[in-house]
């Protein structure tokens, strides 16, 4: 949550550029958002964003340490392969459920500056985001976007965690102490991978839960979402391969010092922790 307070106007941003079908450079996004909103509308949806943390970020970190503890080896060798998939796996699906409305929402509030006045959403925060979903589209409204959300959460955890334990296991074998440059270090190439990894994912989600579409239907409460293969098709057919990538750049510049200031506090937490209460 820390990290998100730091990065937010970046990942506004990279929502803006990746939910456009026209091409924007981030400069130039910058300044539209500002000039439209002030200089505070590079916060809009900050507790979407903060929400998103405390439950998708937390979900991830806390299944892949239980997960890599439960089949940790007693002759104190490394987890295989195998067994890192297997816990990306889990944490990847157990975050991707458990963050997948404030998802909606934080990608919902952000890109809202972005559509004309008739169609914004106008959500004051993020109870009242959360409110209003279930009263006008009903429960399966923060379903909208699961898939690629569960896809993205899994390449996230794979590249972001695996990428740093491993970097970071090869770091402190060579000599290194462990402290906070070797987690710098270690985190920032985790976020060159995993901006890269996720990128295709991250621009179909952000596309179909940003859409018109996904409104009520008549008097019910269904709502008609554009699918996942569709809104990849799509995206292909009209705006060519590049757009999958759409965004890059404010995505590394956001995640990476993410990634760097999650971790080191996430490490100094742990190690808080061990040496007082373990």
């Amino acid at each position: 949550m820390a990290a998100a307070c730091f990065t937010h106007p970046i990942d506004l941003i990279k929502v803006h550029l990746q939910t456009s079908s026209r091409r924007a450079r981030a400069l130039s996004t910058m300044f539209q958002i500002v000039s439209e909103s002030g200089i505070l509308g590079l916060y809009n949806g900050l507790s979407a964003a903060l929400l998103r943390q405390g439950t998708y970020t937390m979900s991830r970190f806390a299944v892949y340490d239980l997960a890599k503890a439960a089949m940790d080896h007693q002759d104190g060798t490394q987890l295989s392969g195998s067994e890192i998939a297997i816990a990306t796996l889990c944490s990847g699906v157990v975050g991707g459920v458990v963050g997948n409305p404030a998802e909606v929402l934080n990608v919902r509030m952000q890109n809202d500056q972005a559509l004309p006045q008739h169609l914004r959403r106008n959500y004051r925060n993020a109870i009242h985001g959360l409110l209003a979903m279930l009263k006008t589209e009903g429960p399966r409204s923060l379903t909208i976007g699961l898939a690629p959300s569960l896809i993205r959460a899994t390449l996230a955890t794979a590249s972001q965690f695996v990428t740093y334990d491993l970097l970071k296991t090869r770091l402190l074998a060579a000599g290194y102490p462990d402290s906070v440059s070797v987690h710098f270090a270690a985190s920032f190439i985790a976020g060159l991978v995993a901006t890269t990894a996720c990128s295709p994912a991250d621009v179909i989600k952000s596309r179909v839960m940003a859409s018109l579409k996904s409104q009520p239907v008549g008097n019910s409460s269904t709502t008609a979402v554009p699918g996942m293969w569709k809104t990849c098709v799509d995206i292909y057919c009209t705006e060519g391969i590049r757009a999958f990538f759409k965004g890059w750049v404010p995505s590394y510049v956001r995640l990476c010092p993410q990634l760097v200031i999650t971790f080191v506090i996430y490490e100094k937490l742990r190690k808080t922790y061990f040496a007082h209460y373990k």
